[in-house]
């Protein structure tokens, strides 16, 4: 019996239950007596519960296909995963390997339109740091950071490894459209320069990076307070999907952007970095590298949302854009 509807034609809920057809049938792979699936976002990825008969939880993730990760980009995800487990005392999620050893199935079902890549994770428990933020959450934030350098400092990759590189101040596969004639309505009064001088502000500090010789490392490229949970003090990172070849700087960049406009940011900045470095060396080699980097963040964002056509979404992209141009300005204007 045909579906009445096309996929992109359901609501977010339409959309989740046909995602969930998908996670049952990826469920088949893995040794695991389920008891029950719950929905926990459908924002970009699906991510659900897996409850067992045993009493174990599980999240499982169905990716999304324009996430421009490709199965070898997943399957390193879960080899750092993996190494981080064996390695530290850090509470990650561990990946599960189906029953064939498999860490990323493809499912393809009936009313979705394309295959999509599937993975399993042990459970973390808790919720988002974002609603725990203050200087002594920022202070064990930071020093956690370190702790993910630190360790990719010494990892070492096999020959399958293959991830992203921020080497270029957009390091996703999405096209760089800032810039097209197409959304110039989104930048009236000279804002697209302020766009331009922030893009070359950020990959003036990534060539300085590589001519100083300093080695990339494997980084987790989107460690903010929502990727981050709470419990009971205990901080968990997860959502490593975004992880690449890069520096600290640029990693502690993404994780300072999203606190840029919390009132306390000065001394949430400043506890992160007491943290860090009670467990590494403050990686910055000069005033303002880290600033660029969080410019090229609010740049990357906004290529992101001019391309994101969920209706789910809602945003207003001139009013996005000139938010962000604010945010460039004032980065640009205290440059040392």
């Amino acid at each position: 019996m045909a579906l009445k509807k096309a996929f992109h034609e359901l609501t977010s809920r339409g959309k989740a239950g046909r995602l969930r057809l998908m996670a049952r049938k990826a469920l088949e792979q893995y040794d695991l007596k389920v008891s029950r699936i719950r929905l926990i976002s459908n924002d970009m990825n699906g991510i659900f519960r897996i409850d067992t008969h045993g009493g174990a939880k599980y999240i499982l993730r169905v990716a999304l296909p324009a996430g421009g990760h490709s199965v070898a980009n997943l399957r390193s995800e879960m080899i750092w995963l993996q190494a981080l487990a064996q390695d530290t005392q850090l509470s990650i999620p561990q990946p599960l390997a189906a029953r064939d050893g498999r860490w990323v199935i493809e499912v393809a079902v009936e009313g979705v339109p394309e295959p999509r890549l599937c993975m399993i994770f042990g459970w973390v428990p808790g919720g988002d740091l974002a609603n725990h933020i203050s200087v002594v959450n920022m202070t064990k934030l930071g020093r956690l950071s370190a702790e993910l350098h630190v360790h990719a400092a010494g990892f070492e990759s096999p020959p399958s490894f293959d991830i992203l590189r921020f080497d270029k101040v957009f390091p996703f596969p999405e096209p760089v459209v800032l810039f097209d004639d197409a959304h110039s309505h989104l930048f009236p009064d000279g804002r697209r320069e302020i766009y331009r001088q922030a893009v070359d502000w950020a990959q003036s500090a990534i060539d300085a990076l590589q001519a100083a010789g300093e080695p990339m490392r494997v980084i987790h490229g989107d460690l903010h307070q929502w990727n981050v949970r709470w419990y009971r003090g205990l901080l968990s990172p997860i959502d490593f999907e975004d992880m690449m070849w890069g520096w600290p700087v640029q990693d502690i960049a993404v994780t300072l952007y999203h606190l840029w406009q919390h009132p306390q940011y000065p001394a949430l900045r400043q506890a992160f970095q007491r943290g860090y470095q009670t467990h590494s060396l403050w990686p910055e080699r000069y005033p303002g590298e880290i600033d660029a980097f969080i410019a090229a963040r609010a740049a990357g964002m906004v290529n992101f949302v001019i391309q994101n056509n969920d209706p789910a979404w809602e945003i207003d992209l001139v009013e996005y854009s000139e938010k962000a141009a604010r945010q460039l300005r004032a980065l640009l204007d205290q440059r040392h």
